[in-house]
């Protein structure tokens, strides 16, 4: 078991999942693949942004307590992510004490991604908000017309 999770987490749990899909592998450290792999790790992210929401909409019955309660304690380090990427944070180069590179080289988000994050940044801000998530430093930002977000607090948090 152990070393199926070993596995698992090498493959999945890298800067770069794209190139372990099946045929894709002969692509790395080209500009096409690189290209690929950025667009891939943007819409995973989207992915799973929307499947957060429709799990606080929606949570599994008898564990609405834990879907509260994980987004509760999360939530404010998912939206601490959302920020970096909104502000040309590449995708996936986010860690324990914040943004790391992950390349070199100018590999900031695509407009797509961010006009699609932002909507569901917005939408993250009031469900996390509703479970009681560490909020306030971006109610506050959205609340002064014109302020930066750079001046947020953007550290991670456990």
């Amino acid at each position: 078991m152990l070393q199926v999770l070993v596995s698992i987490q090498a493959l999945v749990l890298n800067a770069k999942p794209y190139f372990n899909e099946p045929g894709y592998a002969m692509h790395c450290n080209t500009p096409h693949g690189e290209k690929k792999s950025l667009t891939y790790n943007e819409d995973t992210f989207l992915l799973s942004c929307r499947t957060m929401l429709y799990s606080l909409r929606n949570p599994p019955k008898n564990f609405e307590d834990f879907v509260a309660g994980h987004f509760r304690k999360y939530g404010r380090n998912i939206l601490v992510a959302c920020r970096a990427y909104l502000d040309g944070a590449q995708v996936g180069c986010l860690a324990k004490d914040g943004v790391q590179d992950v390349d070199e080289g100018d590999k900031s988000c695509s407009v797509r991604f961010k006009q699609s994050l932002k909507r569901l940044f917005e939408e993250l801000l009031m469900e996390f908000t509703v479970k009681g998530a560490d909020c306030d430093q971006f109610l506050a930002q959205k609340a002064k017309p014109g302020s930066s977000a750079a001046a947020a607090d953007t550290t991670l948090r456990l």
